[in-house]
């Protein structure tokens, strides 16, 4: 199975950089209290999984010539918020709005959004601003994704957990690789990706296009968890309707150093509770997860975020799956004393 670098950078924008960071791919580097303007020409787009890169060929400040290489979401993120992979050609001239790099001038900066010549902005870390004519669905069996807004409110929630002593200590040491990893629920729920949802009269399938990678989910409705559960990633799920709201019960997760989200940890103990019901206007699903962890959370918590409707996306194709050499390209930019 191919793992996944999660794009966690959307956390900076819900959380002070000086606190610990959510992501193997840390976004420490980038100073997030300053924002630059960079003006120039398209050197080169790469529309890559798990990150994008817009490359400016620029003046720096030493007047001298520069390439400058921003770095962008997931595709599976980008798609959802607007930005699409002709949005950039080489010459094209562009206006650069980025959070600087710790390390100095040169090396690589966050992208928050783009101005082209005809004046449109195309968003990167910053969500997009133009509004969504969402349309009604019949069911919640459809294609579905949250916003930018709603992942940073979900980000913000997580960031107050009540964590136990082992668990931030878990926190404080996690690494910083940079490759390709899934994460299971609450995370793989809340990132802003395209995700659908399949009913039937014997299961429920959850599908999640995770940066490239998919990620499927069986709930087996009005089952009961066999005695023998064989711990996995994403647990075994069991599912029943009340009324209209589907309510899953999942355990048998195994111990994941990402288990919580990002790197908090999550034992073999964790087990949540997600329930999926249709908003009034149906245009959005409301979608609440409760998760006990008794090994590393202090109390159970519940985290509610909603999830709009968008028949309008499509799933990644094999050939934009996520790519370690592309998680990794952060690497060579973060400073010195970022490094654990």
């Amino acid at each position: 199975m191919k793992f996944r670098s999660a794009a966690i950078g959307v956390l900076a924008a819900a959380v002070p950089f000086s606190a610990p960071v959510f992501a193997h791919h840390s976004q420490a580097m980038f100073d997030a209290t300053q924002e630059i303007l960079i003006e120039g020409t398209v050197h080169r787009y790469d529309w890559k999984n798990p990150h994008i890169y817009l490359i400016v060929d620029t003046i720096g400040p030493d007047g001298k010539r520069a390439l400058i290489e921003g770095e962008g979401l997931a595709i599976t993120q980008a798609l959802v918020d607007g930005l699409r992979p002709d949005a950039f050609e080489p010459g094209m001239r562009v206006v650069m709005r980025a959070n600087p790099n710790r390390g100095g001038w040169g090396k690589q900066v966050r992208i928050l959004d783009v101005t082209t010549e005809d004046g449109e902005i195309h968003p990167f870390y910053a969500a997009n601003k133009r509004t969504l004519e969402l349309k009604p669905a019949e069911s919640i069996a459809s294609k579905w994704a949250p916003s930018r807004q709603a992942v940073y409110a979900a980000f913000s929630a997580m960031a107050n957990w009540p964590l136990k002593a082992e668990a931030l200590a878990i926190k404080e040491q996690a690494p910083i690789d940079g490759l390709c990893y899934v994460e299971p629920v609450p995370f793989l729920a809340i990132l802003d990706e395209m995700r659908s949802i399949e009913v039937h009269d014997d299961r429920v399938l959850l599908h999640f296009d995770n940066s490239g990678d998919h990620v499927y989910r069986t709930v087996y409705l009005n089952a009961e968890h066999p005695a023998d559960l064989e711990p996995s990633l994403h647990g075994h799920s069991v599912g029943w309707w009340e009324g209209d709201t589907l309510v899953i019960d999942t355990i048998g997760y195994e111990a994941n150093l990402a288990g919580l989200g990002g790197d908090v940890p999550g034992s073999d103990q964790k087990r949540t509770v997600e329930r999926l019901s249709l908003s009034e206007d149906r245009v959005r699903l409301r979608y609440e997860i409760t998760i006990e962890d008794p090994v590393y959370l202090e109390r159970p918590v519940t985290l509610a975020q909603q999830w709009d409707h968008r028949p309008d996306l499509e799933f990644s194709p094999p050939s934009e799956a996520c790519d370690d050499e592309v998680a990794a390209r952060w690497r060579d930019h973060v400073p010195e004393e970022l490094r654990k």
